[in-house]
């Protein structure tokens, strides 16, 4: 932790890392240190992203790096339990990162926002229910949501946060940990995110979420009938 971050996030910190650790240990481990750090206001923390970002921002993470802005500037102040929440979210998204950047890089990981975001929701609240699933499944622009931008990201957060959530649940439930590792080495040992898919899964991300989305459509106008 940095010697000044904000009270307000080392607290919770303290009290619930070992519960954040066991959450993350079936992810696979951290293979270097992750700073926590606060950021006093909005420009700080986009300059600590080290990738695009627009609208609305609470925290950030790179392969070695958690910042959160400080709570007070938060749209709403948070409480502990959401605080934990949201360390528990960065930390997986740093967990993921550190798996997947080539051996020496420091910055941002190219990885698609169901995967990216998907994992770290999953992680972080489990799997989802039916009725959730039902709900993105019945997004008309789910294949938007999937690969959301930073834009579409702030524009409905939500949906995409559920969108991703069930898209990476169906992957994982279908490839499992065996495969996110396959896929996260061929990542490390340098290929993009397409051919490291294609790795680990024998079809390509864009073919999978695709299809997976038809499914998915198929089920809830269904269920609607």
């Amino acid at each position: 932790c940095d010697a000044d971050l904000d009270p307000s996030i080392l607290r919770p910190l303290q009290r619930d890392i070992d519960a954040i650790a066991d959450t993350l240990d079936a992810w696979g481990r951290f293979l270097a240190p992750v700073r926590v750090a606060s950021a006093a206001d909005l420009d700080r923390l986009r300059h600590l992203a080290d990738a695009p970002t627009d609208g609305p921002l609470c925290a950030v993470a790179t392969p070695g790096l958690v910042a959160l802005l400080e709570p007070r500037w938060w749209p709403t102040p948070p409480a502990d339990h959401q605080l934990r929440l949201v360390l528990t979210h960065e930390l997986a998204h740093a967990l993921l990162f550190q798996r997947c950047a080539p051996v020496g890089r420091h910055g941002a990981v190219a990885l698609p926002c169901w995967f990216r975001e998907g994992m770290a929701m999953l992680a972080t609240e489990g799997r989802p229910d039916s009725r959730r699933r039902m709900i993105a499944a019945r997004q008309v622009e789910l294949a938007t949501l999937a690969h959301a931008d930073a834009a579409t990201i702030a524009g409905d957060a939500e949906a995409v946060y559920e969108a991703a959530l069930t898209l990476f649940d169906a992957w994982y439930e279908h490839f499992g940990s065996r495969r996110l590792g396959t896929l996260c080495r061929a990542m490390r040992a340098g290929l993009g995110f397409d051919e490291a898919h294609h790795v680990a899964t024998g079809v390509g991300p864009r073919r999978w979420v695709d299809a997976t989305i038809a499914s998915l459509s198929a089920h809830a106008r269904d269920d609607v009938r």
